[in-house]
């Protein structure tokens, strides 16, 4: 009897330390998640969002890491979501690229018109791989702009339930 008392106690005191260490390793993550939100830039925190609930991830990380989300202060998450709209206005296309588009694309008409055809060949190569410079970077900003949304809607979500429970 004296024997499983003793087993007992040393798998309770083992049992202690590894919560300690659970408790020490979930604050650490939820630092590091203040943290990305308070410092990170834009492109960083989006990669870092990006990743952290990427498609095709179990469902236990994807719960993890919405339960973290849901563990953080009010004011973080109202930061959060304030980035993420600001982020999302940046790179709202009525509002970005559309402006140097027409230009480069009149541009293009009047190298057309007015060159000759050894350099007219020249102005179409050099226009033609600008505009795909500026499509590939508003293709970027797109993809982007889907992310910062997406995150946008999971703290609105998140900042929603915990207000619930406060009530």
């Amino acid at each position: 009897m004296g024997k499983k008392k003793k087993h007992a106690k040393k798998n309770k005191i083992r049992s202690e330390k590894i919560k300690k260490i659970d408790d020490e390793i979930y604050s650490k993550k939820l630092m590091e998640l203040e943290d990305v939100i308070y410092t990170y830039r834009n492109e960083e925190l989006l990669s870092y969002f990006f990743e952290e609930f990427k498609q095709g991830k179990a469902k236990k990380d994807y719960i993890k890491s919405v339960s973290s989300l849901s563990d953080l202060n009010i004011e973080c998450l109202e930061f959060a979501i304030a980035r993420f709209t600001q982020i999302d206005n940046n790179l709202s296309p009525d509002r970005r690229y559309l402006n140097v588009i027409m230009p480069l694309f009149v541009a293009f008409l009047v190298m057309l018109s007015r060159l000759s055809e050894v350099i007219n060949f020249f102005g179409i190569l050099l226009t033609g791989g600008t505009l795909f410079y500026f499509l590939f970077f508003l293709n970027k900003d797109r993809k982007n702009r889907g992310y910062a949304n997406a995150m946008l809607i999971t703290f609105e979500q998140v900042q929603a339930r915990k207000q619930k429970e406060k009530e």
